[in-house]
């Protein structure tokens, strides 16, 4: 892989290399904001905004989403986008891809006329991560050439490879290693699978909303115990969803490297907890599941032998209007190191 460039770009530079029209040299055939044949509500966006493969991968899928279809066929370009990624194309099979400016086709979607909401075409692509244990590498993806739609808000795709799964949860089994603590209320982390596209996905949700006064939710998700002390470029990424509404947002992502494990409201509250929410995207609601982008966690004060990574759902109260539903699902930690044999 190009190992030149760097992993994360500055953000000015990032976005003028996304651009659909201008340096990067993509011809969308119309701006972003605006359909090719009129106007039209229908929008499409990648899937997810962002996830890891890893090393031992073949293959990735990479996923495009419509909302509010047109009744008529919808196709998109996804397009590698060369100059803004840490990745060379023959990373992801696209050496001999058709060039666009400075990109690579990677692929066509197309959305049937009897598409819906929430329907979702793949594409899949190859990986070819020549070197063992090669540092994570970055490779990003854009939207461009739509036709009879707009492009949505998830316009961007960050494909990290090279990384090394440490640890992955989906729920699909319960709340699996994930341990729930309630400091106060009558309510718990728990699974489901019902109000989310695709129906019937496990997820863990969190609802603070009670009939009748009640106390608001301060209820936890932790995992288990980490040995950071092995890992290196340590990044935790996962999906989330809300639904109904409160006035705060009521997820909360933390870390601790001096909770005892004991499971209990007692050991969390007096436990030192760092709060990363700032680098996570959150969900815009209505239960549409969007993906966290890269957490990074690789900061000396996340470092110990026993670090522990928490969901805090949190509520302003119980009635309606005062507790959103919040889901979690696909958790997943990477290292670029891999981890020593029972670590």
């Amino acid at each position: 892989m190009n190992i030149l460039q760097p992993l994360r770009l500055p953000a000015v530079l990032l976005a003028g290399a996304l651009l659909i029209t201008g340096c990067d040299g993509f011809d969308s055939g119309a701006p972003p904001t605006e359909a090719t044949d009129g106007e039209t509500a229908a929008t499409v966006s990648f899937t997810e905004g962002g996830f890891s493969a890893v090393e031992s991968a073949d293959s990735i899928s990479i996923g495009v989403t419509i909302n509010n279809p047109p009744g008529r066929e919808v196709s998109v370009e996804v397009l590698y986008a060369n100059g803004a990624s840490a990745t060379d194309p023959s990373d992801f099979g696209l050496t001999n891809s058709e060039q666009v400016g400075a990109g690579r086709l990677a692929g066509t979607v197309v959305f049937p006329d009897t598409a819906t909401t929430g329907n979702t075409q793949t594409i899949r692509l190859g990986i070819a991560d020549d070197e063992e244990n090669e540092p994570r590498e970055e490779g990003i993806f854009a939207l461009q050439n739509v036709q009879n739609a707009t492009i949505g808000q998830t316009n961007r795709l960050a494909v990290t490879i090279g990384a090394i799964r440490v640890f992955f949860e989906d729920f699909s089994s319960g709340l699996g290693a994930f341990t729930p603590v309630t400091l106060q209320s009558v309510t718990t982390w728990e699974t489901g699978s019902e109000g989310s596209p695709p129906p019937e996905r496990p997820y863990a949700v969190a609802s603070g909303f009670q009939s009748g006064d009640g106390v608001a939710a301060d209820d936890w998700l932790i995992s288990p115990s980490f040995n950071f002390n092995v890992l290196e470029e340590e990044t935790l990424s996962f999906q989330n969803a809300f639904g109904f509404s409160d006035q705060i947002r009521g997820l909360r992502v933390k870390v601790s490297t001096d909770y005892d494990g004991g499971g209990d409201s007692t050991s969390v509250a007096s436990a030192t907890w760092t709060d990363v929410s700032d680098q996570v995207t959150f969900s815009d609601g209505n239960f549409n599941f969007v993906g966290s982008g890269d957490v990074d966690l690789s900061a000396a004060e996340f470092q110990s032998e026993s670090t522990y990574i928490a969901f805090q759902y949190v509520s302003s109260g119980t009635a309606s209007g005062q507790a959103k539903d919040w889901q979690i699902d696909n958790v997943a930690l990477t290292s670029s190191t891999q981890p020593p044999e029972g670590e």
